[in-house]
């Protein structure tokens, strides 16, 4: 294995102060450790990386030692996250060998062998994102040319990508999202294995694939991973209810721009929108046989979400806010005089109302009026909550 040694000083600013600190505590207590994956990789190409993750020859228990506020995860692989908030953690790896146990799909169940820095990089899944950052050299280290790689603009996988994609599915559609994320090429091999290895993505747990896809749509590339996958026919493993329509590439591009603005998303509306156009269909079925408007959009919901969660396991609170949106739409599109004030008070108005104006603005153009006045009821509302504080000031001022 040929190893190349490039020196690189990266922006500070865009190197984190916790992970420096953790790699720093480790080396201190004598071990080899390095930054690793994706934040050398984002680093290279200048972009600020989002995860600093961290590999060493430590083993888990000896990390887990070395920080208080740090807890040990994983069954398959047993990983340290230390602590830095509430919501912000850096995670640490041992070197692992080659030696796993796999199930009888060929997927790795339990990984928990530790090796030496070259046998982890030939574990990692690809050259891009198999590149160590010795922080006190300075240099990025590379065994599989992944600098070459970078500066070629492709993607190739460590391996046999039949074999690789067979061991984690996952990896199909990672190639997928790297690809839009960094305007890469993927390589001949990896495009030929997924499309003859799609279906393997239906032996991942759906509980792990719920956090892959907000991965997947949670960026400013979302719509042309969303095509990706489809052409790869990666989708259907993931939202066999879901078909393209404008509705879907609308919603898509909506969210892209939000986090382009900094402006806050939530996987919420996104399920709500994939799975809209098999709720209105089954809905149509129900209707004929239940006369009750609300039991039959109650009992289409759940089967709907009941099918979803086969594939992908979305979490209790999330199944129940894409049902009030859905219940919402027929709430808003009434425009009720009455019940205005009610409605607005909601507190999933405005999810509601931005699903609402997304359809009147691509599959429900006859919504365009309904869209309107609910637009323009907010700011009047809006208006005369002002005048009301204004006035209650005016009297505590007398």
């Amino acid at each position: 294995m040929e190893v190349v040694s490039q020196s690189v000083k990266f922006d500070k600013k865009l190197l984190d102060k916790d992970a420096l600190k953790v790699v720093s505590t480790i080396r201190k207590a004598g071990f080899e450790v390095y930054l690793v994956g994706g934040c050398v990789r984002d680093l290279l190409l200048g972009l600020e990386p989002k995860d600093f993750d961290i590999a060493t020859n430590a083993k888990p228990e000896k990390v887990h030692k070395l920080f208080k506020r740090s807890r040990l995860i994983g069954r398959r692989f047993r990983l340290v996250h230390v602590m830095f908030s509430a919501r912000k953690f850096i995670e640490v790896a041992t070197f692992r060998s080659g030696k796993v146990q796999t199930a009888k799909s060929g997927v790795i169940v339990r990984d928990n062998c530790y090796g030496d820095i070259e046998d982890d990089v030939v574990r990692r899944d690809f050259n891009i994102n198999a590149l160590y950052y010795d922080v006190e050299q300075q240099k990025v280290i590379d065994y599989v040319g992944g600098l070459k790689d970078i500066s070629t603009k492709e993607i190739h996988i460590i391996g046999d990508p039949k074999l690789r994609f067979e061991q984690d599915p996952v990896r199909m559609i990672r190639a997928v999202r790297f690809q839009s994320k960094l305007r890469f090429v993927l390589s001949s091999e990896i495009e030929s294995a997924i499309y003859e290895q799609s279906s393997l993505l239906s032996n991942i747990s759906p509980a792990r694939l719920y956090e892959e896809c907000i991965k997947l749509f949670h960026n400013k590339y979302s719509f042309e991973v969303y095509e990706s996958l489809e052409k790869f026919g990666l989708l259907k493993h993931l939202f066999k209810q879901t078909h393209k329509n404008d509705f879907i590439k609308k919603a898509l591009l909506n969210t892209s721009s939000r986090i382009s603005k900094n402006k806050p998303v939530t996987p919420v509306f996104l399920f709500a929108v994939f799975l809209w156009q098999a709720q209105n269909e089954r809905f149509a079925i129900i209707k004929k046989r239940q006369k009750s408007f609300y039991l039959a959009m109650n009992q289409a919901s759940e089967e709907v979400i009941i099918n979803q969660i086969k594939q992908v396991s979305l979490p209790k609170w999330l199944t129940a806010r894409i049902k009030d949106i859905w219940m919402m739409q027929s709430r808003l599109e009434k425009m009720h005089p009455k019940k205005t004030r009610e409605t607005l008070k909601n507190p999933r108005f405005r999810m509601a109302y931005d699903f609402l104006l997304l359809r009147s603005q691509s599959i429900n153009p006859e919504l365009k009026e309904t869209a309107d006045f609910w637009t323009k009821i907010q700011v009047t509302h809006k208006d005369s909550q002002g005048k009301v504080a204004h006035s209650d000031n005016h009297k505590k001022k007398q």
